[in-house]
This record gives C-alpha cells, sequence and structure tokens, in this order.
C-alpha cells in the first residue's frame, strides 16, 4: 500500500469511528459491571482511593471504622448528586485530593481523627460525584452508580489493610511512605497531563 492509500485508510477509520465518551460504558457487560468497573478504568479515582486507603491504614485502627462509615456516606451523598447531574468535572479535585494525601503519607504527621474525616468525607464525594457515566440515564444509570459506588468503596479497603499490615516494621514504614510519594507524583503528572495543550 502506497502512502497515499494509508492516508485514505486512516482518514476512512476516523469517519467510521464512533463517538468517544468521558466515562462512557464497555459494552456487552451490563450496567452494574460497568458501574463496577468505572473507578478501575479512571486513573484519578484509581490514585485517589490508593492514596486515601494507604493513608487511613497507616492511622490507629479504633476510630477508622468510624471514618469508613462517614466515607460510605460521603459517597451516597455525591452518587445522589450525580443522579441529578450536580456538578461540574471533578477530576481536577481528585487529583488534587490524592497529591495531598499522597504527600500526607510520605510525611506520616501524627494526624487528628478530624482531618481523616475531612480527607474521607471530600473523597468519598468527589469520586461519587464524578461517577455519572454520560451516556446512560434512567435505571441504567441507577444501576451504573450502585455499581460504582459499591466498587469505590470495596476499592478503598484493598490498599487500606496491606498499609494496616505492612506498618509494622521501620523499613515496611518507610516503603508505605515511598508508595505515598509515588502516588503524589503520579497524580501532579497525570494533572499536568490533563491540562496540557496539544498542539
Amino acid at each position: 500500500m502506497t502512502s497515499k492509500g494509508y492516508a485514505y485508510a486512516l482518514w476512512l477509520a476516523l469517519l467510521a469511528s464512533d463517538t468517544a465518551f468521558a466515562h462512557s460504558p464497555i459494552e456487552g457487560i451490563g450496567n452494574f459491571y460497568n458501574g463496577l468497573l468505572h473507578p478501575v478504568f479512571v486513573p484519578a479515582h484509581l490514585l485517589l482511593l490508593i492514596a486515601v486507603g494507604v493513608f487511613l491504614g497507616q492511622q490507629e485502627p479504633k476510630p477508622i471504622e468510624t471514618v469508613l462509615g462517614i466515607f460510605a456516606f460521603a459517597i451516597l451523598a455525591g452518587l445522589t448528586g450525580a443522579w441529578f447531574s450536580i456538578g461540574a468535572e471533578m477530576e481536577a479535585f481528585i487529583l488534587l485530593l490524592a497529591t495531598a494525601t499522597g504527600l500526607l503519607i510520605a510525611i506520616n504527621p501524627g494526624i487528628k481523627l478530624l482531618w481523616c474525616i475531612a480527607i474521607a468525607v471530600l473523597a468519598g464525594f468527589f469520586l461519587g460525584i464524578d461517577s455519572a457515566q454520560d451516556t446512560l440515564s434512567g435505571k441504567e444509570k441507577l444501576v451504573s452508580l450502585f455499581g460504582s459506588g459499591v466498587a469505590i468503596y470495596f476499592l478503598l479497603l484493598y490498599p487500606m489493610v496491606l498499609a494496616e499490615y505492612f506498618k509494622k516494621n521501620t523499613w515496611q514504614r518507610t516503603g508505605i511512605r515511598i508508595v505515598g510519594s509515588w502516588v503524589a507524583a503520579s497524580s501532579l503528572l497525570v494533572l499536568a497531563l490533563s491540562f496540557s495543550k496539544v498542539p
């Protein structure tokens, strides 16, 4: 095929492609599973969940039970906002919160319960309200949002449990702080890429 032929094939492919949506569902797997997989396929969501999970895993276990309950209510509030299509694009706020939380993990200061609650409320609300998928409405949207809520809550628990397990020894705590710095750096990179304009 000549270079002219490649150019025609490329234009034909571009004209034949469907419209791309941010937060678009995956065809053929059902609305609940689309919602369930949504936080995994959105890098900003995944970074924030890792950051908040590791951050909470560093804290003392007893107060964290309260924080997890508050986090669940914050997700519900955010999902309600998403259902009514309230709010704008939240990706920048999600990445800023992931960066700040990653830095807190790296610094590892003594954190009071009130700060843990504040981070959990912001994270749950931002993740919930940013979970609406563009092409869904009605019952399909409700089922998808329910799946997203379940995934957000359980995806937080995995890094939290790992961070809690690996905080016994000094070298393990150092490793967790390195993970926090990586999350902060990754969040800043994704944020910079989202603001950069391709010429």
